[in-house]
């Protein structure tokens, strides 16, 4: 009688033990999650991406405002200066401002151009 109890103790122990399944959805879910956390570490480079981006933009302003005060420092100054009145005939755009104009509309068309890229790649 020991042994038949011994026998339907591990039978029902076998049966308890096979009880145990995954939801159907177990892949479904873990997927998710997944691509979950790959979105998330996608955005986390991205933000580092931009901020790296925007920090190089400042140091390159920078040096190029600090470029041009050291090697263009006196002639802006004296360009801010006042002087004799100018004639009409002398007075002349410095070739620095027509530059200035010609670049200006053209980084805001590259910067817009930019923009819908990235927005059509990342919508």
């Amino acid at each position: 009688m020991n042994e038949e109890q011994k026998d339907k103790g591990l039978k029902r122990a076998v049966k308890e033990e096979n009880r145990f399944h995954l939801p159907s959805n177990f892949a479904y879910r873990t997927m998710r999650k997944v691509e979950e956390a790959i979105r998330l570490r996608e955005k986390k480079s991205e933000r580092r991406t931009l901020f790296a981006t925007i920090a190089a933009s400042v140091f390159l302003v920078g040096c190029c405002i600090a470029g041009l005060a050291t090697y263009f420092g006196d002639v802006i100054r004296e360009a801010f200066t006042p002087t004799e009145n100018l004639k009409p005939d002398n007075i002349q755009i410095p070739a620095f401002w027509v530059l200035i104009l010609i670049t200006i509309p053209l980084f805001v068309l590259f910067d817009r151009w930019m923009r819908k890229r990235y927005y059509k790649h990342h919508s």
